[in-house]
């Protein structure tokens, strides 16, 4: 990752108010590099020039980060080639973070760069949103679920009965999801509707997180 790329991280993680340091860079710029190699062996991502994965995916993964607690379990539900989740355990590696994937190499993707980053706190299971209530240590216990690879009405009914109290869901959206379609799909999941934060992309893409707590 060259400086140009690294200052585009910090301006962005700016207007979110997150810091991204030298460290986070570095930890970014790993990912990417083996992101890039797999990407060759199997199609982890649609998009594959590092620019690209860079100023749309990467940026876009940094937005929810002001949500994330100082404390407590972080899953991402379709981690799929890391977005959002090993790019929250760049900049975060405190996390207890899990990353859930149900297809098998994907999954070997993301173990792989938990240990390449590394991520010493991250974990990668293989295993379907339906499956995670029946594991105790998952159902009740998240204080954040969150997805970027999900749609809504599928993510919150798997995410709803992952949080423990006080615990909230992410879901990462464009601005073309109406506010009352949100509502009525987080009433069927017995959540309810926190906040919208609308935000763009350096390249002018726009999009929008939901954040959701129990109804």
């Amino acid at each position: 990752m060259d400086a140009a790329d690294a200052a585009l991280l910090v301006a962005v993680g700016a207007t979110h108010g997150v810091v991204v340091d030298a460290d986070a860079v570095g930890r970014i710029g790993r990912f990417l590099d083996l992101l890039t190699v797999w990407n060759r062996r199997i199609r982890l991502t649609g998009d594959v020039d590092t620019r690209l994965l860079l100023r749309k995916h990467v940026a876009d993964c940094l937005a929810p980060i002001a949500f994330l607690p100082g404390a407590g379990l972080v899953v991402d539900i379709g981690a799929g080639g890391g977005f959002p989740g090993l790019v929250l355990g760049c900049v975060r590696p405190d996390l207890d973070l899990l990353l859930v994937e149900p297809r098998r190499r994907p999954r070997s993707f993301l173990s792989e760069a938990i240990r390449t980053i590394p991520l010493p706190k991250a974990r990668a299971l293989e295993a379907r949103g339906e499956d995670l209530p029946d594991d105790p240590e998952v159902c009740a216990r998240a204080s954040v679920a969150i997805s970027r690879a999900l749609r809504m009405d599928i993510f919150l009914p798997l995410a709803a009965p992952i949080l423990a109290p006080g615990g909230i869901a992410i879901s990462m959206q464009t601005p073309s999801v109406g506010e009352g379609r949100v509502s009525q799909v987080a009433a069927a999941a017995s959540l309810t509707v926190r906040e919208f934060r609308d935000y763009t992309l350096p390249d002018g893409e726009h999009r929008r997180l939901i954040v959701f707590t129990h109804a």
